[in-house]
């Protein structure tokens, strides 16, 4: 007895269809494009993290509120990004909150600095969930709170 191949039953049962391919392909672009949008928006964030620690760490280390504005200042602008998707980094409101109770701290409190940077993040491709379309542009802000080194205590 000759078993009776049939050329189509052979193709379709091993071989993908070309609307497999095209669907499967369009799927691994989206993919790709939301991989690459939520890569760019975590370092962002976590540029600016980076960025604001480091401006309440040189702050904090200064004695007067101006010295620390000004070495936060200088900070703010050690921290480069590419200016195009990632925003340069700003101190918000142009200040830091200095705070060192002009030497005379109550009790169970502590001399701070306090400062506040902000960077924002543009997409390359926007992103779209079920018809709902987000900012093309997102903000980043954080705030961090140090103790202030090296205050001076007066005595009573």
């Amino acid at each position: 007895m000759k078993a009776h191949h049939y050329t189509s039953k052979l193709r379709s049962a091993r071989a993908f269809s070309l609307a497999e391919v095209a669907a499967t392909s369009f799927l691994f672009v989206m993919l790709g494009v939301f991989a690459a949008d939520i890569c760019l928006l975590i370092f962002g964030c976590s540029v600016n993290d980076k960025a604001c620690r480091d401006v309440v760490r040189a702050a904090a280390q200064q004695p007067t509120a101006a010295k620390a504005l000004q070495f936060a200042v200088a900070s703010v602008k050690n921290h480069k990004t590419d200016g195009l998707f990632i925003s340069p980094i700003t101190l918000v409101g142009g200040a830091v909150n200095y705070n060192d109770f002009a030497g005379n701290v109550p009790a169970g409190q502590t001399p701070y600095v306090q400062a506040t940077t902000q960077v924002t993040v543009t997409l390359p491709c926007p992103i779209y969930f079920f018809g709902a379309g987000f900012n093309n542009q997102m903000s980043f802000s954080q705030t961090y709170t140090s103790p202030i080194i090296g205050t001076r205590y007066i005595l009573p």
